[in-house]
């Protein structure tokens, strides 16, 4: 996300521009070890200054996706409650800023015709074929304008969305929810809903954001024939990645990292389940991987009120993640 106070940190008066690259200074490294990393993108992206804000309708430079990218994102979901936010140009401007950038824009659509050519999205990397679906449970009560599409969560497009990426080959399907109630640690009933109809239909990733807290993920593995166990991963919602909300517990996220293993036909495994926690520091931004901090692996050393806070915050995760 990026806040009010974050556009005023990113603005550079000497050469009129904007840059997030700071934000990023720590988490960089980690983020380009990874072969796919997908990150959700909860601004529109506009060029008149004029329209850059934040809550609680979100308008930012595209310079913020040019750090996104450079810190290593590959594909964004863009399909989110602030999709909306500032109208069909920025709708577009969206898109095109972050194919611009190299990346994959996903549930947000300039017409009819770009939904068509891009509504199932199948990535291949290291030989393993994912397909990736994205839905938001809405856009604030904003009405998406003309022939823009926006992805809202609809059970028969999720079902027949899922059925078709089984048709195409595929060894995994990714279904990306941004769902929720806002600051709750546990899943609500709706969350749960929509999992279970993807769970239903056969995804084997469901990932998911909005609360603006983290919520527990778990790793679910059922028969399905004599030989071989089924696995599926759900993760409810990861938290704040780069914000400027500081309630407690809302100035933090996690970094969650698995691998996809496929040895032959009937066999894919989903391995390594793990997190990387990790606290946004409020002078510049900055996102701080904590363990790799509390090891002192980073060449960072924080206030002690600051260092308190982020401890604080990973107290906290320990009892979610539980």
């Amino acid at each position: 996300m990026c806040h009010n106070s974050q556009l005023g940190t990113y603005w550079n008066a000497k050469t009129k521009s904007y840059s997030a690259d700071s934000s990023f200074e720590y988490v960089k490294p980690i983020l380009q070890n990874y072969d796919i990393v997908f990150g959700n993108l909860e601004t529109t992206i506009t060029k008149d200054q004029a329209d850059h804000s934040g809550y609680p309708r979100f308008g930012s430079p595209p310079g913020f996706v040019q750090s996104i990218a450079k810190a290593g994102f590959h594909v964004l979901s863009t399909a989110n409650n602030h999709s909306a936010d500032k109208g069909a140009q920025a709708i577009d401007l969206t898109i095109e800023t972050v194919l611009a950038e190299g990346m994959i824009p996903l549930g947000t659509y300039s017409s009819e015709s770009d939904y068509q050519n891009r509504r199932h999205f199948i990535l291949e990397k290291n030989g393993i074929r994912i397909a990736v679906y994205n839905y938001t449970y809405s856009t604030n009560g904003i009405k998406v304008p003309g022939e823009k599409i926006v992805r809202l969560i609809e059970e028969k497009k999720i079902r027949e969305d899922i059925r078709f990426s089984k048709t195409q080959n595929v060894d995994f399907t990714l279904v990306w929810f941004h769902f929720g109630t806002e600051y709750k640690t546990e899943p609500d009933k709706n969350q749960i809903k929509w999992v279970d109809v993807a769970l239903e239909e056969g995804a084997d990733l469901i990932i998911g954001g909005h609360p603006h807290v983290v919520q527990n993920f778990k790793k679910i593995e059922t028969a399905s024939n004599e030989n071989t166990q089924k696995q599926q991963l759900v993760a409810y919602s990861l938290g704040n990645f780069l914000s400027a909300q500081n309630a407690p517990f809302t100035d933090g996220g996690i970094i969650l990292n698995f691998d996809l293993v496929v040895n032959g036909k009937d066999s894919k495994e989903i391995a390594n389940i793990n997190y990387e926690p990790v606290w946004v520091y409020p002078s510049g931004y900055r996102i701080i991987p904590i363990d790799r901090y509390l090891n002192q692996e980073i060449d960072l050393k924080l206030p002690k009120h600051s260092e308190a806070r982020m401890k604080a915050y990973k107290k906290q995760l320990l009892k979610v993640l539980k």
